[in-house]
């Protein structure tokens, strides 16, 4: 990077030599032999040319070197010149078969509103290949001897009418043309070298910096040249600090003061104020004098980096809500990821078991959720499982996974119910965060024997019918991973023929109105006894749809989860 800018800065002092050329000169051989040889210079060219536009006769040869080239071309032939504002395709343009030898690369000189000229070079190898790095010093060069060309073209224009109008209208074309590029430039790495360039050639400054704003603190993001990193944070007079921060216009600090920049003989610093606040701080340092010294900050040059800052704050805004956007798309990625994972381990339809009616439903209240239930048969036996993981959305979702992956693995080893809840604590203790557990209840039936034997770890009471009686299967243990030796027993009751059971997370019951109130386990104990010939599915479309009344247009809160089984 370091040797990228003293070859910028180099190429740069050469062209400024244009500076001291008299008025008009961009017709002259004078000036076109200085362009010239500053690009044969500064890069990898044998041979070239320079044409300057003459209003009414074409382009008229003002430089050449080891070529040759025709006096006069004209503009208007095939490809025409008028049209070039970036490198085009040399072999499209009729005229370079009147160059000996054949230019590799043409370097248009222009404006906003006109062609000034062209630089026409052929490349030392002969094979026409310049790097990306030669390419964007050509560019930048071009661009500042247009600027130089143009001023030039201005200065004439003063002694001949209303300079001052035609002044302001190219600093507004020039501010223009720059707010367009750095407006475009989406990626903030690309948007502060682009803005520190511009800076740079605006204000004729050897040294610049960009720092942006990270709460209290200015961080340096981007610099030409040595700098103080820390300057704005730890170093900056109070009052200083304070002007930068509460004024809208640019700071000047004269050779006196510890600078920014090391050594420095003049300062100009400008806040960069967003929609509410400052959001970071353009420095610049040195400004380069025409007879190549170092000279303070004029009045003019506080203007314009006025004007430049107002683009840069939109172009930095733009770019800050351009990642914000990224990083939004990406953790959307990262969710429906999630979402598709917990849709692979959550059952995807409820089985058939003999002799068994079985009912799930599963309601996140975000993309992903944190309710936890499954089916698995073992040994004539049929198991649920239904949990709910303290917390929502990916955290949640992840406590989920490692409680599927455990069951599946606690199951496979044929161990009973509270062996595996008391594994399954110790594992949920020791590699989750502090404040996570998992209510859960574990239930196994068996068809034979009539039997309900169950586990009830912290979560909310169960429910068993049976004929026209309805019994709670309360909490019997603490929540899974609060405490890492607590160890759980298991439950039995009858549950023959007919009977069901019906378990629940707390999204049910604390579903909330408009009103604020909750639907509670009375509504859903009125629902379990009016309802007691019904299917399991009947039943669970019962319970959803008075929950579902009950809310009405109030946003769901929790994750709804209904595991019913109905012994047939």
């Amino acid at each position: 990077m370091a040797s990228s800018i003293q070859q910028f800065s180099s190429f740069l002092r050469d062209l400024q030599q244009l500076e001291k050329a008299p008025a008009r000169s961009e017709s002259s051989a004078a000036s076109g032999t200085l362009i010239l040889d500053a690009f044969l210079r500064h890069t990898d060219s044998s041979a070239g040319v320079v044409y300057f536009r003459e209003r009414d006769s074409g382009f008229r040869l003002a430089a050449r070197s080891a070529c040759e080239a025709p006096e006069l071309i004209d503009p208007d032939g095939p490809g025409s010149l008028l049209q070039v504002s970036s490198f085009p395709e040399v072999a499209e343009l009729a005229f370079v078969s009147l160059l000996h030898p054949s230019p590799s690369i043409l370097v248009p000189l222009r404006n906003t509103r006109e062609q000034l000229g062209f630089v026409a070079l052929t490349d030392s190898a002969g094979n026409g290949g310049r790097d990306e790095g030669e390419l964007e010093l050509i560019r930048l060069g071009a661009a500042y001897a247009s600027t130089v060309l143009t001023n030039q073209r201005l200065t004439h224009e003063m002694r001949e009418g209303d300079f001052q109008l035609k002044y302001r209208l190219w600093e507004l074309e020039s501010l223009y043309d720059i707010g367009l590029s750095i407006a475009s430039t989406l990626n903030m790495d690309e948007l502060a070298e682009e803005i520190l360039v511009r800076t740079v050639s605006l204000i004729n400054a050897r040294r610049a910096a960009l720092y942006l704003r990270e709460g209290s603190r200015f961080i340096l993001y981007r610099s030409f040249g040595e700098v103080r990193p820390e300057f704005l944070d730890r170093e900056l007079d109070a009052d200083l600090a304070s002007r930068l921060l509460n004024d809208s216009s640019p700071v000047t600090f004269d050779s006196d003061t510890d600078c920014i920049f090391p050594g420095c003989g003049s300062l100009i610093a400008l806040p960069i104020r967003g929609n509410n606040d400052v959001i970071g701080v353009i420095a610049a340092a040195d400004r380069e004098t025409r007879d190549g010294g170092l000279g303070a900050f004029e009045e003019n040059d506080l203007r314009l980096l006025s004007l430049f800052g107002s683009q840069v704050a939109i172009a930095l805004e733009n770019a800050r809500l351009h990642r914000q956007a990224l990083e939004k798309q990406a953790m959307e990625r990262d969710l429906e990821l999630a979402a598709t994972i917990q849709r692979d381990i959550l059952p995807k339809k409820t089985p058939a078991v003999a002799g068994f009616d079985l009912a799930a439903v599963a309601r996140p209240a975000r993309q992903v959720g944190g309710d936890y239930h499954g089916f698995v048969e073992r040994d004539g036996s049929l198991i649920v499982c239904v949990a709910d993981v303290a917390g929502k959305s990916m955290p949640a979702a992840l406590l989920v996974s490692a409680l599927h992956a455990a069951l599946q693995l606690l199951f496979a080893e044929g161990r009973e119910l509270a062996e595996i809840a008391t594994e399954l604590n110790r594992h949920i203790h020791r590699w989750s965060a502090e404040n996570k557990f998992i209510t859960m209840v574990l239930a196994s039936f068996d068809r034979e024997d009539e039997t309900i034997r169950y586990v009830n770890a912290g979560h909310n009471p169960a429910y068993i019918l049976i004929g026209d009686r309805m019994e709670q299967v309360n909490s019997h243990g603490l929540p899974i991973g609060i405490m890492p030796n607590s160890r759980y027993s298991t439950q039995t009751r009858p549950f023959p023929t007919g009977s069901t059971f019906v378990v629940y997370s707390d999204g049910i019951t604390e579903a909330e109105n408009l009103a604020g109130e909750e639907f509670e386990n009375p509504r859903l104990e009125a629902i379990l006894t009016s309802n007691l010939s019904a299917t399991a599915r009947q039943l669970a479309e019962a319970i959803t749809r008075e929950v579902d009344a009950f809310v009405g247009e109030a946003p769901q809160k929790d994750d709804q989860t209904l595991l019913i089984v109905k012994s047939v």
